[in-house]
């Protein structure tokens, strides 16, 4: 089972801590707009936005361990459109109960994002924070 961790989004800032105090001291007004789409980390694809985030069981964060002992930090998408389930549901070693679940790869480099949870009337993406980033595509 999942345990769940409250936070917010600072998971998924990809500036060091020397750069997030220097943009903590320019006026709100002059600060960049913060990044709401969510990329693969390892090849910046596009995979989720921050506005798709769900409570599931009480959080949108969960601590989790697999029957291995690998221990992974997700967060709750509703919606996950760079992520491709792979595999057939199994609701074996579910970490939602009433749910089954599937990897989930990005759609892109096929690196393993996470999973797609889904009941007979419900769905959402549990994704590795880690694996996730809002620094957006390089740009040349």
């Amino acid at each position: 089972m999942a345990t769940a961790l409250v936070s917010n989004l600072i998971c998924f800032d990809p500036r060091t801590g020397e750069e997030k105090q220097q943009a903590l001291k320019q006026p709100a007004a002059t600060r960049p707009k913060r990044e709401k789409r969510l990329f693969c980390a390892a090849c910046r694809h596009p995979v989720t936005h921050q506005d798709q985030r769900i409570p599931v069981q009480g959080a949108h964060e969960h601590h989790c361990t697999n029957p291995h002992g690998i221990a992974y930090h997700i967060s709750c998408f509703r919606e996950a459109p760079g992520c491709a389930p792979i595999g057939e549901a199994t609701t074996e070693f579910t970490w939602f109960p009433g749910y089954a679940w599937r990897i989930a790869l990005c759609t892109n480099c096929r690196a393993h994002l996470g999973w797609r949870f889904q009941s007979p009337d419900d769905y959402f993406h549990g994704l590795i924070v880690a694996r996730l980033t809002s620094a957006g595509p390089v740009k040349n």
